[in-house]
């Protein structure tokens, strides 16, 4: 290499140097903390845990609320294993229970996510692609992606701007300021600090996101757009009696091995529990789904307990809340189902 080259690529890394070492400092700067990529290699990583799941230590499958309502780490604390957090924001859980009932390896205890907005998506929605992509990358999860993960893991644990879900160039062009026109829906954003994840896949709101009313309020106007507040029926006729066999078959076979389930509606309030309980009536939607599938129900609206709680954007929990939430679960589903999630459940642990 010339020298003129070798001073240009010395000048060009130093700067690249600088401007990572600016842009670190920025975020940390402005009060973000580390999070996560929740990425297909982290769900990849964690549903290779699934076949030691037990009552004790369950795999979750749902929605954001899942993610956000249980704590692993006070479930853990409660029973002495933690949970598979196989949840994935934004979509429909049914493809992913199909593919643990398609799984021969699988026998383990399974908490499924009712949130009828999603729950109940026609085959074939938009609310599938995130669960389909991540089971299509899952079997094909290569060692070198395996070996990248590693290494990425560490770098996160201390870079904030790895965060490619808020800092990528990808994820800030879709902040840019695009109103959606006719035959083109853009989606809307979500605040910057509304929230962080775990390597376990635990997410929860910031303690900023939680003290700001306007990010609260900026959140609420999202869920009115993506339709959350929407008092419209749902779907019904040949397709919801399909979507409920479907899960009564997938149910049939996680129990023909051994495998046991459990439904749980996670909590809601404000306007989009209002407009839930006008599109999706229980007895058509929540108490239809448990009778044709014969599966255990957990309604937090059944337990004063369960439903003593405000979302502070009417659709997730706030971290201190989800730690009571994930305390009362576990001694409801201990009664209701005789799992025994261990002695520490009896015992009231505070």
């Amino acid at each position: 290499m010339k020298k003129t080259n070798l001073k240009a690529a010395c000048l060009g890394g130093a700067l690249v140097v600088l401007f990572l070492i600016g842009w670190e400092s920025y975020l940390r700067q402005s009060g973000f903390i580390c999070s996560y990529n929740d990425d297909e290699s982290l769900w990849a990583a964690t549903r290779r845990n699934i076949y030691q799941a037990t009552p004790a230590g369950p795999v979750i499958v749902g929605t954001s609320r899942a993610k956000f309502d249980i704590d692993l780490q006070t479930w853990e604390g409660i029973t002495g294993k933690a949970p598979v957090q196989l949840a994935i924001v934004g979509t429909t859980p049914r493809p992913v229970l199909q593919d643990l009932a398609s799984d021969p390896n699988f026998k383990g205890t399974l908490i499924l996510d009712v949130m009828e907005p999603l729950f109940f998506q026609p085959n074939g929605s938009f609310a599938e692609v995130s669960a389909t992509k991540r089971l299509a990358y899952y079997p094909k999860w290569s060692l070198s992606q395996q070996a990248s993960f590693v290494i990425n893991r560490q770098l996160e644990d201390h870079l904030l701007f790895l965060d490619e879900e808020k800092f990528s160039v990808n994820a800030l062009i879709k902040r840019l300021p695009i109103a959606s026109r006719p035959g083109v829906f853009v989606f809307p954003v979500f605040p910057l600090n509304l929230e962080y994840g775990l390597p376990n896949r635990q997410t929860s709101f910031t303690d900023s996101f939680l003290t700001d009313t306007a990010a609260q309020a900026e959140v609420k106007g999202v869920w009115a757009r993506m339709g959350l507040t929407s008092t419209k029926r749902g779907v019904g006729g040949d397709t919801l009696t399909n979507i409920i066999r479907s899960v009564a078959k997938s149910v049939d076979q996680i129990r023909a091995r051994g495998g046991q389930v459990v439904f749980v509606r996670f909590p809601s309030s404000g306007e989009v529990w209002n407009a839930e309980q006008q599109a999706y009536p229980r007895e058509l939607y929540w108490e239809r789904l448990l009778k044709e599938t014969g599966v255990t129900g957990i309604h937090f609206a059944d337990y004063p307990e369960l439903s003593r709680y405000k979302c502070p954007e009417w659709s997730h929990l706030s971290p201190a809340d989800a730690k009571s939430f994930t305390k009362d679960l576990t001694r409801i589903i201990e009664t209701k189902t005789k799992w025994s999630l261990q002695n520490a459940v009896s015992q009231n642990i505070p």
